[in-house]
């Protein structure tokens, strides 16, 4: 019996560049892959990527912040801003610069002109109005409104822009 062997057949350099690209590919992705489960494995804590504020322990083992007491997170302190400085569109720039520094922006609108821009807050947002009333540039803090503006039932804060 007479064995028949062919010659080997030879691969074109062309075959030989995409088994290398698809063999380089496949392994970058099984390296994706693995560091997905890795970083699901490794990362428990669930945070928000922030930095915690700094905290003291006090001789009694109770812990306080010690960051400045401004009262409630930006995030928490609902503002309206309303426009009585006439120059158009000055409350949803303002709403933008607020919503910038985590305020919860709860409207825009216009009110009656005024000189000057005041921040009013409801009753027990005393250190909230203070503090959004220094990241104001030439802010003043007022009295809430007895008569509240339109639209301010779901506000903790009014920014009212004067010229």
């Amino acid at each position: 019996m007479t064995a028949l062997t062919l010659p080997a057949r030879r691969r074109g350099s062309l075959d030989l560049v995409l088994r290398t690209a698809a063999r380089g590919a496949v392994l970058i992705g099984l390296a994706v892959v693995i560091g997905i489960v890795l970083l699901q494995v490794v990362d428990k804590g669930g945070g928000s990527g922030g930095v915690a504020p700094p905290v003291t322990q006090g001789g009694d083992g109770s812990t306080t912040s010690t960051t400045s007491d401004d009262g409630r997170p930006a995030a928490e302190v609902r503002v309206l801003v309303l426009n009585g400085s006439g120059v158009d569109q000055a409350a949803s720039t303002k709403a933008n610069e607020l919503r910038g520094l985590g305020y919860a922006i709860a409207g825009t609108g216009d009110a009656a002109a005024q000189t000057g821009t005041t921040v009013a807050c409801v009753n027990d947002f005393d250190k909230e109005a203070a503090a959004l009333s220094r990241s104001i540039s030439g802010s003043t803090v007022t009295a809430y409104p007895t008569e509240p503006p339109p639209d301010s039932e779901n506000a903790d804060c009014i920014v009212t822009l004067g010229a």
